[in-house]
């Protein structure tokens, strides 16, 4: 039964030439139902439909599709085409957006596109927008939760018509990793601007205690022996002991050696390391409950609690952030997201960037982006241009890659001539061999999002029960054992 309905009042705030404009968008929207957001399913199935759920809003949607790609929906000659493209980072990220908005408004006089920041809520936000009747024409969608519904509901279109229909637009940009499939027939979205799980450390610890500096190449990384170690050398007690020390004092940490990453993003790398997957090879199960995956989550639980090299969760929700974890010395390695590196840039912290330890064979990491989809709208054509124009222009997203938010999402970007010109002097010196080269070599696999079916409703289910992992409250086995038949249920296998 679908939730009651909820009113809501959304505020976005959007710089606009120059000024702040505000929006208020007010749309009734009822709640969550079957994976689909309700307010859409009473919107796309207002106009009535037979038994079989089909109905004539649907054919619409297919015939409106038609005229996009035929160009019969282009505004007349001299007019100019408003377009808004939806976005979360906000703060002085946005500037970089507009930047390149701007230089795309430039270029092509027809078209105009603002960019539109909802910093906060945003798939509530989205949601309300579209069930308003106020889509807009290009959108940021989180591929975890939205944009499968919605490209379902048919309010997204297929970016394959386009790339297929347009002569102008250059096949060879495409990253296969980048691509937000439904099918082999339609592609939902593409990820905008690739990013990835890399080690970010402190080298003044590292100095300071007389632990070599973590490689940064991939192919030489550390095996998870070695990591384990060096994280003990490097994690002191109050009393300046390490946690080789017989005497030292778990109790009293001044410095830990490692904090972990705790999402799935965050896990991945070391589940390919140990050669598994989200989802087990045929598809009809949970990967996390293998015997290799239970023992990537015991080996993670035991830096907590067996070696003490990582913060309990009480313990690191009461750290500062990554900028201040470093620059005070409280850390001296820390997993996260390559887009990390931004804050850290801006915050002028030494710090540098290294290759992910290995549990098996091989060190792995994982790409995770935003997907950038074009949205059933009459304005479809004008967005697609702009979304054209990031995908294949070389250099047209150049602020975003020297800011260091983004990777490339162009794969004729991938020259060490260009990715050396972006990489600029506050980046850190080892960026190009652990965060770049890893994008061309096989080293980053695609985002778990991007190929697992009902992956929310999967991880959903996955995420509560590992509180008790990290709480220390049971074993690996015992939780992943434990939530995998209520898991595996909503397993619905891998996208084509």
């Amino acid at each position: 039964m679908e939730s009651a309905m909820l009113i809501l009042s959304i505020n976005i705030s959007r710089k606009e030439k120059g000024y702040e404009k505000e929006e208020i968008c007010q749309s009734v929207v009822t709640g969550f139902h079957d994976g689909f957001p309700g307010g859409l399913r009473k919107l796309f199935r207002s106009g009535g439909g037979n038994a079989d759920g089909e109905n004539t809003v649907q054919s619409a949607i297919a015939e409106t599709t038609e005229k996009k790609v035929s160009g019969e929906d282009k505004a007349p000659a001299g007019e100019v085409t408003e377009i808004r493209f939806t976005e979360w980072d906000g703060g002085e990220t946005l500037e970089l957006y507009e930047d390149i908005a701007a230089k795309f408004n430039a270029e092509h006089p027809d078209i105009h596109v603002t960019v539109m920041n909802i910093p906060d809520e945003y798939d509530t936000k989205i949601t309300a927008m579209i069930a308003g009747n106020d889509t807009p024409e290009l959108c940021y969608m989180e591929s975890g939760t939205i944009l499968y519904p919605l490209a379902e509901e048919g309010v997204i279109l297929n970016l394959k018509d386009y790339m297929d229909n347009d002569p102008d637009f250059d096949s060879s940009c495409l990253m296969e990793e980048l691509i937000y499939r439904k099918s082999d027939d339609f592609i939902v979205a593409y990820g905008a601007g690739a990013e990835n799980i890399c080690m970010f450390y402190n080298p003044a610890l590292f100095e300071k205690y007389g632990v070599e500096k973590p490689p940064a190449d991939y192919e030489d990384a550390w095996d998870w022996d070695t990591f384990v170690k060096n994280a003990q050398l490097l994690t002191i007690d109050t009393e300046g002991r390490n946690a080789l020390d017989p005497d030292f004092d778990p109790e009293n940490i001044d410095i830990y050696g490692a904090n972990l990453s705790l999402w799935w993003a965050g896990y991945m790398p070391f589940i390919y390391s140990m050669g598994a997957d989200f989802l087990t090879e045929d598809g009809t199960g949970i990967g996390y409950a293998t015997e290799e995956g239970i023992e990537v989550f015991q080996r993670l639980q035991d830096l907590i609690y067996v070696y003490h090299v990582v913060p309990t969760p009480t313990a690191g929700s009461a750290m500062p952030g990554l900028s201040e974890r470093i620059a005070t010395n409280k850390v001296a390695m820390n997993f996260d997201g390559q887009w990390s590196n931004t804050t850290l840039m801006d915050d002028g912290v030494a710090y540098d960037v290294a290759a992910i330890p290995k549990m098996g064979d091989q060190a792995k990491t994982v790409i995770t982006c935003a997907g950038i989809s074009l949205m059933n709208t009459d304005k479809a054509d004008a967005a697609w241009e702009f979304l054209k124009y990031m995908l294949t222009e070389v250099g047209a997203n150049e602020p975003l890659y020297k800011s260091a938010l983004w990777l490339p999402n162009n794969k004729n970007e991938y020259t060490d001539e260009y990715m050396k010109f972006c990489i600029t002097d506050r980046h850190p010196d080892s960026y190009y061999e652990a965060i770049v080269k890893p994008m061309t070599d096989g080293t980053a696999r695609p985002p778990v999002t991007a190929r697992v079916k009902n992956f929310s409703r999967i991880n959903d289910v996955i995420t509560p029960a590992l509180d008790e992992l990290w709480a220390g409250e049971k074993t690996a086995r015992e939780v992943l054992e434990g939530v995998r038949d209520a898991a595996d249920a909503q397993v619905q296998g891998f996208y084509e």
